[in-house]
């Protein structure tokens, strides 16, 4: 329990700096939707000019862009997705990384802490703030929802939106706690964990508009929860639901696994 309430007091800075970030980016994002949808015909008039490719990696073909929800869909959801998934990879990979980058490593091993006790502290810290920032981004959204709608939305849409986020999230920091269990650094697992996420998010591109790579979308979770589908669905694929859980429990174990058999330095 000290460990882990040291790892949130040591984290608290990233994760206010971060949620602050996205919650003024979503404001800015609702701030332009009264003149979007304001302008939304002539926006689609424009659209018949551009390129197939390009209207289905934005999801022109799908979305309404002057109902509210589908412009969340378009615009803020991107943010939430993209952005916390960043986030989400940063502060596991760098959790258990950072222990033997810094030299603390010996201290902790020195105190009555099993290898098993660290890495659970360490999970039960990355998730605590995992579900926090998303429960903040919810609260915010759902607010902003509130303020700028012009008609009415589904809640039930938007919850299914919000889990999807929360879902991406999680996968994306049980990898980055594998990663941080096997990199010593903490810049090379950042820069790992990064590149990951947006190789991920170049790959749901790619499925989206070409059909000869569509089958691209079972390799990268941002496909699973992607805005469109869900608001077209009103849920969540099952398929991709165990997926995500399965990717979880494997990066979450294998953490344990290997963390307990590696050499500390």
């Amino acid at each position: 329990m000290p460990l882990y309430l040291r790892e949130l007091s040591d984290n608290k800075k990233t994760f206010f700096i971060w949620i602050a970030v996205l919650i003024v980016m979503n404001i800015l994002s609702f701030s332009v939707y009264p003149s979007f949808a304001d302008a939304s015909s002539d926006f689609q008039e424009l659209l018949q000019n551009y390129p197939e490719a390009v209207i289905k990696m934005i999801s022109a073909d799908q979305l309404d862009f002057s109902k509210i929800l589908h412009f969340f869909g378009m615009e803020v959801y991107l943010f939430i997705t993209l952005l916390g998934s960043i986030y989400a990879m940063i502060l596991g990979s760098g959790i258990l990384a950072k222990e033997q980058d810094d030299k603390t490593i010996e201290f902790l091993l020195a105190k009555p802490l099993s290898r098993k006790n660290i890495v659970n502290s360490k999970i039960m810290a990355v998730f605590t703030y995992i579900l926090v920032f998303n429960i903040i981004l919810f609260i915010s959204n759902y607010a902003l929802l509130e303020a700028f709608k012009r008609d009415e939305y589904s809640l039930k849409i938007f919850m299914v939106l919000s889990l999807g986020g929360l879902m991406l999230h999680l996968t994306f920091s049980a990898i980055g706690l594998f990663i941080s269990s096997i990199i010593v650094k903490v810049r090379a697992a950042m820069s790992i964990s990064l590149g990951i996420v947006l190789g991920m998010y170049f790959l749901s591109i790619i499925s989206s508009i070409s059909d000869r790579l569509s089958n691209l979308k079972y390799i990268t979770p941002f496909k699973y929860v992607e805005s469109a589908d869900l608001i077209a669905n009103g849920r969540i694929s099952y398929t991709y639901i165990i997926i995500m859980i399965i990717i979880i429990i494997f990066f979450t174990s294998a953490t344990y696994v290997y963390y307990s058999r590696k050499d500390l330095q």
